[in-house]
């Protein structure tokens, strides 16, 4: 049987079931998600032609609170992705501690083809054709990839004219001007960074000694990157889906920003398309490199920031990292897993490393229930004491049964959903 997201999650859900022995009616739930709703929209192109897409909103587990996740619009958000995604959302948002559940949604369409017109129709048919199954109490949508504060806002705006309402706590990852909170933009990044920063110290760390590789350079990876940078981490490598650059005495991630929003590449500073200047490049030290070269580069700390199942069981013997902090969603599969634990890799996983997403999607939310503006420094501060707290709770489960931080996070969060499924009656 071929492996797909939603298996290698449950690969890994049955080893905690196991080892917190539960009951097979707890089991039971927690392998399938409660519902699974799947619809075709036909969108009107600009010329008038049709394009049918398929379209999903999985919600996994409600049994913490209302189900919470993004939307992604991408050609491989098939349906065992959407359901793998859903299921992590439940595992994440009890590792942090928010009271929600785990959803998520997906358009299996490639956005970059489409214009900003036809992208607004999409977006506001995605909220039409599943509407009765979300809301502000029930299930609020979140960006995720190639979903944009601007697409929220459609979303928000399509919502509260279908049910007539005023409904900021609709979705979250909303433009500012529009009901969004400050620090949605970083908090991915920053939240990860909060990680680091506490595994640093508690490892006896300095981050002038430390040189540091980030595989995708979208959002996430280029706030970490900006981070690292100023905390004083020496960043030698940095890629993105058209390949990377390499610097061993380390780069600039502000001017590689910057350049790589001008041209569309992190090696736009070099290269016009695929014509490169070689002698610049020599001058400044700087080499190319693939997405693949780049993870089995020699470093201190690994951030992939970008693809599901990029560190596998045919690299993940040549991975020269000493820890690996996951920014994306599943770039290390169960394989994988047990060939770094093998070679004492520490990987701080995604549902704990990348949850400064949705932890201050949370505070948007609580932000457009009462009404409240929250300022810069109350969301940080408040994000920090969140990702602390889960890092202090996984890293007591490590300690405690010896496992590694991802068995631990799944440990925490399975125990947390399995107690509130308890308290409500739903298993003896």
């Amino acid at each position: 049987m071929p492996s797909t997201p939603f298996s290698r999650f449950i690969v890994l859900l049955e080893r905690t079931m196991e080892q917190l022995e539960l009951s097979a009616q707890e089991r039971a739930l927690l392998r399938e998600p409660q519902f699974v709703h799947r619809q075709s929209i036909d969108l009107v192109r600009d010329d008038g032609s049709h394009l049918v897409v398929p379209a999903y909103r999985v919600q996994h587990s409600d049994a913490r609170g209302p189900y919470k996740g993004g939307i992604r619009f991408h050609p491989a958000a098939d349906l065992e992705e959407v359901k793998a995604l859903a299921a992590l959302m439940s595992i994440k948002t009890a590792v942090v501690g928010i009271p929600f559940g785990g959803a998520k949604g997906g358009v299996q369409c490639n956005p970059k083809e489409l214009s900003s017109a036809e992208l607004q129709r999409l977006s506001r048919a995605y909220v039409r054709t599943f509407a009765e199954h979300l809301g502000p109490e029930r299930d609020i949508p979140a960006p995720d990839v190639n979903s944009t504060p601007a697409i929220m806002a459609w979303m928000r705006d399509e919502y509260e004219k279908m049910t007539n309402s005023f409904a900021p706590a609709f979705i979250t990852g909303k433009p500012m001007s529009y009901g969004g909170s400050l620090g949605r933009d970083t908090a991915t990044a920053r939240g990860g960074f909060f990680l680091l920063q506490e595994l640093m110290q508690s490892e006896g760390m300095q981050a002038r000694h430390l040189r540091v590789i980030l595989q995708g350079f979208g959002n996430a990876g280029a706030n970490m990157a900006h981070f690292l940078h100023h905390a004083g981490c020496t960043i030698v490598a940095i890629s993105d889906s058209q390949g990377g650059i390499v610097a061993e005495e380390g780069l600039d991630p502000v001017r590689i920003r910057q350049y790589k929003n001008q041209t569309g590449s992190v090696k736009g500073e070099y290269c016009e398309g695929s014509v490169c200047d070689i002698e610049r490049m020599k001058l400044d030290h700087v080499r190319h490199v693939t997405n693949e070269e780049l993870l089995e580069l020699p470093c201190d700390i690994l951030i992939p920031a970008a693809l599901d199942t990029v560190i596998s069981e045919r690299n993940a013997a040549k991975i020269q990292a000493r820890y690996i902090v996951e920014l994306a969603n599943g770039p290390t599969t169960p394989e994988a897993d047990a060939i770094l634990q093998d070679r004492g890799i520490t990987v701080l996983p995604d549902v704990l490393a990348n949850a400064g997403g949705v932890t201050v999607s949370y505070f948007e939310w609580v932000q457009g229930r009462s009404g409240e503006r929250w300022t810069a420094e109350r969301v940080d501060a408040e994000l920090k004491r969140t990702m602390l707290d889960a890092f202090s709770a996984v890293r007591a489960e490590v300690r405690q049964n010896g496992v590694t931080y991802r068995e631990a996070a799944f440990i925490l969060g399975v125990r947390r959903i399995v107690e509130s499924m308890r308290a409500r009656g739903w298993v003896g």
